[in-house]
């Protein structure tokens, strides 16, 4: 593509944002793109290169910050049908090295892949994307706020001093942090691709990110595939408030699961006891954290931590019993589950503030949508929650950083309501963190979409509970384009 023709499509993909004049185009971002390998292995065929995109696109002229982006070559040039661009989900997390992971989660359709180049991204704020830093220490880089020796009272104190630190340290990001400023730089990238259109792959957070692309950009969707979608219909107040009622089912399934083979868990026969004895262990690193085998013993905070990430799907079970009985037992974790241990903070990786990912978390979340600021409504929240859903409801059910936001949301995530354009959403029926209701009500408001079910209790499908039905709908779509003729229902 000449160097004329980027910049028309520059200028064209910035065209709908207000006050933004095509004569800044060339100043907004560079028309090409060094690569530069950087891939996690030797043999990686994954490239990486960044990209300056506006701060505020209101403003093309001014501060300009850095974009990540990566890539993973088609595996047939010849029959390239373009590029398929990634998120994982948070908001916050981090995906320029998801193309490398792509292939083993399409690993049964090949030839959906082979047409494309996998385009990775830290998205604005994130990894190494002019990643931000609030400066959090400790329990604060646990999600969500968890309450400790003080109840409610604690948590507001908490969430005060987040939001004292990140004012401090990342104001200047947070009018700026938004899911439609990350779709426009979505398209930014498209532009600067040289591709007319875009395909995406977009898990949980990115069902919201890809949804907000179709609602700014309806022209220049082309193979959409939303895996776990959030609901658009839902406040983010009342998505934190469903959180604890599916969690607790999560935690009863699991307490079912284990008491089957109390053999190999040893948390007794029956889910009653299963349940308990796990309760029982987060009660005894409450009043002494248990020891590990190394200098960093489990609090309860860490063993809540881990125990809810692992509740997110029913195949990680089996590592959160073998997880328990160990720590029960006082011993080190095995060397195959060593990694569990890591779930303990959302740290990031080396080179980026080790706070980056709950940093772009809160601003992201915080800057989308306004919260409540009635902390007398979050205390009654609090108490019904913690009696109704003991697990997470004292957690998630309480208050947020989000109340005391300093600056308040710029513009709203953008609407797919009444869209002409049809995606592939996927979704099982017993996802805890994004329930099916959101892909229902997703599926309502596009109506030219088409939802693949599954019926599982698992956040995140494709690739992630292997289901052939699934995979191959999905491969099919990437392939030729077209979406089924109808809804499909997977079995299990």
């Amino acid at each position: 593509m000449t160097l004329r023709r980027r910049l028309v499509v520059i200028a064209v993909a910035l065209a709908l944002v207000p006050g933004f004049s095509p004569a800044a185009a060339e100043e907004a971002v560079p028309p090409k793109l060094t690569w530069t390998r950087c891939g996690s292995t030797p043999e990686s065929r994954l490239e990486c290169a960044s990209l300056r995109v506006p701060l505020d696109y209101r403003h093309p002229r001014g501060r300009a910050i850095e974009l990540a982006i990566s890539r993973l070559p088609a595996a047939d040039p010849a029959r390239r049908k373009g590029i398929l661009l990634t998120n994982p989900g948070g908001p916050g997390g981090s995906g320029l090295g998801l193309p490398e992971q792509v292939p083993q989660l399409l690993a049964s359709q090949p030839e959906a892949l082979a047409r494309y180049d996998v385009i990775g991204m830290d998205p604005r704020f994130i990894g190494k994307s002019t990643p931000v830093t609030c400066g959090l220490d400790g329990n604060e880089l646990a999600l969500p706020n968890w309450p400790g020796p003080g109840g409610f009272a604690a948590t507001v104190t908490r969430a005060r001093n987040v939001v004292r630190k990140c004012t401090d340290r990342a104001a200047w990001a947070m009018p700026y942090a938004t899911t439609a400023n990350t779709a426009r730089d979505m398209d930014m990238i498209r532009a600067v691709l040289g591709e007319p259109k875009l395909s995406f792959l977009g898990y949980s957070y990115g069902s919201e990110l890809g949804r907000a692309y179709v609602a700014l950009f309806p022209r220049r969707v082309d193979r959409f595939v939303l895996d776990s979608n959030t609901n658009p219909l839902w406040t983010a107040r009342e998505a934190d408030l469903r959180f604890p009622p599916h969690f607790e089912r999560m935690y009863g399934l699991f307490a079912a699961f284990a008491a089957r083979d109390d053999a190999q868990y040893g948390l007794g026969t029956d889910a009653r006891t299963a349940r308990a004895r796990v309760d029982g262990l987060i009660a005894e690193a409450g009043i002494a954290p248990i020891p590990s085998g190394d200098d960093d013993p489990y609090t309860a905070l860490d063993i809540r931590s881990i125990v809810m990430r692992l509740l997110y799907a029913e195949n990680r079970f089996h590592w959160l019993g073998r997880f328990v009985a160990t720590l029960r037992a006082r011993q080190p974790l095995p060397a195959d589950i060593a990694f569990l241990g890591n779930l303990r903070r959302f740290t990031a990786p080396p080179g980026v503030p080790k706070d980056n990912f709950i940093a772009a978390h809160l601003l992201i979340k915080c800057g989308d949508e306004a919260y409540p600021r009635d902390i007398e409504q979050y205390r009654r929240d609090f108490e019904e929650g913690s009696a109704r859903y003991p697990f997470l409801g004292p957690a998630m059910s309480g208050i947020s950083p989000c109340a005391f936001w300093p600056v308040r949301p710029r513009e709203p995530i953008p609407s797919v309501a009444g869209s002409r354009v049809g995606v592939l959403l996927i979704n099982s029926t017993g996802d805890p963190a994004t329930p099916y209701d959101g892909a229902l009500a997703t599926r309502r408001l596009m109506p030219r979409s088409r939802l693949v079910t599954v019926p599982v209790s698992h956040h995140a499908v494709l690739g992630e509970f292997p289901n052939a039905c699934v995979e191959r709908t999905a491969g099919a779509y990437l392939v030729s384009g077209d979406l089924p003729d109808r809804d499909v229902w997977c079995e299990p």
